[in-house]
């Protein structure tokens, strides 16, 4: 009964706003007509996946603005990312007219809210609900190390945790947000706590020398914090089922690993599938260690990304679906799954078969290193020999742009932060162009996604040279590319002269640091 009230708050604002839709209206200062809004929305009853959109989710801009309405009534947290949003989260409840404008600006993007939980937007927005990104995860780590207790610890962590849930409690004293609203983000911001901590505990009992912790608690100690943090914050609490996904399966690595407490899996359903799911989900055998409600949502949600990345043939994934559905009849993902099936078997059987190559054809097309040139509609693809030896990435510039200086971007198309950097393409390639340097842009996709990095690259405008990295070099490229964007500089010996560049959206720091490379 511990959160009844909760559950009751959230049932009486679904059923005061039903009738009315949710829309988002934004004011995008400086953003051409005809750009891109994507809007990615949780489906019913499950998580909201970055990658897959269950329903068409582009608005176009016009005259400065946008608008959007939701296809069903969510109550969380939606993802805004296009060329003129860089990546941003949206919290709605159903009927709620969000509104909000962005100034055009060469730094980060400066977002204002108006609406419903306007107060809670801004927080999001601005990054203060634990929600920003490295800095956040290097500050908890900082924590994890400075005392030499287990209680200790935890005591910081929580002073940490209780600046921004002060934030939302002042809101909602004021009236400026709604109690459904402090309660989800309040929850949201607590798994995120976990998951900052869990991360770093995982990497130190993975590796202490390489997780670099520097912990002055004892190896027991440390373990006794684990069991502390998952107690309190325990991801398999049903005020966190539809929050991030992240400590539920960093649980069950610490169980698996004999750091916490918990039963060796009798039923090794997901185990089975591991090769599947690889280039989505790494040890995706842990699934089987989690509670039966956190399996639903989180196999689901890689069932998703399974789609959305084209990570397996039909007939593998025909064969994970059929045991997904017979563990979970009731998910909220076999409708949407179903759905998406159904709509593709169908797109297939209407498509025209492709022609054959020429009878003098014996070798297949390029297709993964192109060019994109303004004008054009498409990427241009040619001859590019050797292109099938090459291991490293100074191989590629060496085979492909011999005698050139080059600035290599390696994004993803699933990577919001890479897309968002790419609105500072044109300041970027202008200055490349009078400097004599050329770009290449690395994808980090999997093969099954072609078309869509294809199309992403001709409808941002990437002027400059595209490579759709395959998997071996994606494989040996793990260890030096540990995330995305990623910004690399050669010379014109095809020698990389800088291993991590400043981002496009730095602007002159950028520009500064590669004549300085390549004097």
């Amino acid at each position: 009964m511990r959160y009844l009230p909760f559950a009751l708050a959230l049932a009486s604002c679904l059923a005061a706003r039903a009738q009315a839709p949710i829309t988002l209206n934004g004011e995008l200062v400086g953003c051409a007509d005809s750009t891109t809004v994507n809007v990615f929305e949780p489906i019913p009853g499950g998580l909201l996946n970055y990658f897959f959109a269950a329903e068409p989710n582009e608005a176009k801009v016009r005259g400065g603005r946008f608008r959007y309405e939701l296809h069903h009534q969510p109550t969380g947290i939606i993802l805004l990312t296009g060329k003129c949003t860089p990546q941003v989260w949206v919290y709605v409840e159903p009927g709620a007219q969000v509104e909000f404008s962005r100034k055009a600006a060469a730094g980060p993007a400066e977002y204002t809210f108006g609406g419903a939980n306007a107060a809670a937007n801004n927080l999001l927005a601005n990054r203060q609900l634990l929600n920003n990104g490295p800095d956040d995860g290097r500050r908890i780590a900082a924590l994890l190390a400075k005392a030499p207790t287990a209680p200790a610890v935890l005591r910081a962590l929580e002073a940490e945790l209780q600046k921004p849930l002060d934030q939302l409690n002042v809101a909602y004293a004021q009236h400026r947000i709604t109690r459904t609203c402090r309660d989800y983000l309040r929850a949201e911001t607590e798994q995120r706590l976990l998951a900052w901590a869990g991360g770093a505990l995982i990497g130190h009992f993975s590796d202490s020398t390489r997780a670099n912790l520097h912990l002055t608690m004892s190896r027991a100690e440390t373990r006794r914090l684990a069991a502390l943090l998952y107690a309190r914050y325990n991801p398999a609490k049903l005020r966190y089922l539809v929050n991030t996904s992240r400590p539920s399966f960093d649980k069950a690595v610490l169980v698996q690993k004999g750091v916490l407490p918990g039963p060796t899996p009798s039923d090794h359903t997901w185990a089975q599938y591991v090769t599947q799911f690889e280039p989505v989900s790494s040890h995706f055998e842990l699934n089987d260690y989690l509670p039966l409600p956190a399996q639903a949502m989180l196999v689901g949600d890689n069932l998703l990304y399974a789609l959305a990345f084209n990570a397996m043939s039909p007939s593998d994934f025909v064969a994970v679906f059929a045991d997904y559905v017979r563990k979970f009849p009731s998910s909220p993902y076999n409708a949407t799954v179903s759905r998406y099936l159904r709509a593709e078997a169908a797109r297939l059987a209407a498509a025209k078969p492709a022609a054959p190559l020429g009878p003098t054809s014996s070798v297949a097309p390029n297709t993964t290193f192109g060019f994109y040139a303004v004008g054009t509609k498409a990427l241009t693809f040619g001859p590019a020999p050797g292109l099938d030896t090459v291991r490293t990435l100074g191989g590629l510039v060496r085979a492909q742009r011999p005698g050139r200086a080059v600035f290599v971007d390696l994004w993803a198309s699933w990577c919001g932060p890479c897309i968002a950097e790419f609105e500072h393409e044109p300041a970027l390639h202008k200055f490349l162009t009078d400097n004599n340097i050329d770009i290449i842009y690395i994808a980090l996709d999997q093969p099954g996604f072609r078309d869509k990095w294809a199309a992403l690259a001709a409808k941002y405008r990437l002027q400059g040279y595209h490579y759709l990295a395959p998997p071996a070099l994606q494989k040996a490229l793990g260890p030096t590319v540990p995330y995305i964007p990623r910004y690399m500089l050669f010379d014109k010996n095809g020698q990389r002269v800088e291993a991590s560049a400043y981002r496009p959206s730095d602007g002159d720091k950028l520009y500064q640091q590669l004549r300085e490379r390549l004097k």
